[in-house]
């Protein structure tokens, strides 16, 4: 499954349309542990160490993301490759305009600070490992701006929001083959539509449609990411003890651009990514204000591309499926501990990485401390 960057209308706008707190400072960290296995002779695993520090005061707020971490590749015929690095830095500043106009805003900068690892040797590069297998896949890039702007309307049991951005990415070096590598930049809208349930629930509608500017390696077009279009809908349910959580969406995109034999670009003859598919469940109870627990399933399903199996571009199926168990409990006035276990399986199909058909098991472990003061 592909990376996105996160289009969607910020929950935070909805959630703090009924008040704004006066201050606040949170901070949050833990560690977390990923390992796969395949039946191509090959396994890894991946250690992070996620820190995050925010300040919230009055319609302001701000936050500090970054983690440590430690990546491990077991490769047939390849060795033991392995890269450990602190990530890109990400800084969130948002200010919200909330009960003072007929609609409610949030003014959003997003910042990607180059505080992880560019300029990769050939070595690391063979750990950059698959987003459906770890969790951190991208060390490093160059510096990112994002705006964005976000509004929200409510009436009665009916709400809509409406979003839209743009994100500027900066020139970093990928790697030694790589050099002076700079990555298209993303214009995107996003809206929702929800209905609300009598007290205890919700049903919400929602979309993102994105598109990119081409990449450039030295000055010269290298490729263009196709559009994408994203569909979705979840539905909410939340009474004393229990909540429940169904999230079903689609993402859909067109033909890419490739660099010509000789200069420019070229659109793909048929779309080179499948259509993607996912579904997640999640039931949470609290057995009291402190202790609550939740079990979690999820669904992905990505379709075969549109290029011939006979094609070097062809790209098979891939069908995951994933389940785990969250516990959480509230240590102390100011902040609570979460330990989640989580497994899953994953079967892909022959494509250009893989002339055969290849499955994957793997697990995650975390432990996360979450606090305000």
């Amino acid at each position: 499954m592909k990376k996105w960057p996160t289009l969607l209308v910020p929950l935070a706008l909805w959630a703090n349309a009924a008040g704004v707190g006066a201050g606040e400072i949170t901070f949050a960290g833990g560690l977390q542990y990923d390992w796969w296995k395949g039946n191509n002779d090959t396994d890894g695993n991946q250690v992070f160490v996620p820190v995050e520090l925010g300040a919230e005061m009055d319609d302001f707020s701000a936050r500090v993301i970054t983690a440590f971490t430690r990546t491990e590749s077991d490769i047939s015929g390849l060795g033991n490759p392995s890269l450990s690095s602190v990530i890109d830095t990400k800084v969130n500043l948002s200010y919200l305009v909330v009960d003072k106009l007929p609609v409610n805003f949030l003014f959003g900068l997003d910042l990607n600070c180059p505080t992880g690892e560019t300029d990769l040797a050939d070595d690391d590069l063979l750990i950059i490992r698959d987003p459906d297998l770890v969790s951190i896949v991208d060390h490093g890039e160059g510096f990112n701006v994002n705006p964005n702007v976000s509004m929200t309307r409510e009436w009665s049991a009916w709400g809509a929001g409406l979003g839209a951005g743009f994100l500027w990415r900066g020139e970093y070096d990928y790697s030694g083959q790589y050099r002076n590598y700079d990555p298209g930049d993303i214009a995107y809208i996003t809206a929702e539509v929800r209905y609300y349930l009598a007290e205890d629930g919700l049903l919400r509608l929602y979309g993102d449609y994105g598109s990119f500017t081409g990449d450039t390696l030295d000055d010269d077009d290298f490729y263009r990411e196709s559009d994408f279009f994203l569909l979705g809908a979840e539905t909410r349910y939340l009474t004393e003890n229990w909540e429940t959580r169904v999230n079903v969406k689609g993402t859909f995109r067109g033909k890419s651009e490739f660099r010509r034999a000789g200069s420019g670009l070229k659109t793909e003859s048929r779309e080179g990514y499948g259509d993607e598919y996912a579904a997640d469940l999640l039931c949470r109870y609290s057995f009291s204000d402190k202790d609550s627990i939740a079990p979690f399933v999820q669904l992905l399903y990505v379709d075969d591309n549109r290029y011939d199996e006979s094609s070097l571009l062809y790209v098979g199926s891939r069908k995951k499926y994933s389940a785990g168990l969250s516990v959480k409990r509230q240590v102390n006035a100011f902040g609570s501990l979460e330990l989640m276990f989580r497994f899953f399986h994953l079967d892909d199909e022959k494509g250009w990485l893989d002339n055969d058909d290849v499955t994957y098991h793997g697990h995650s472990l975390m432990l996360l401390y979450a606090g305000s003061f």
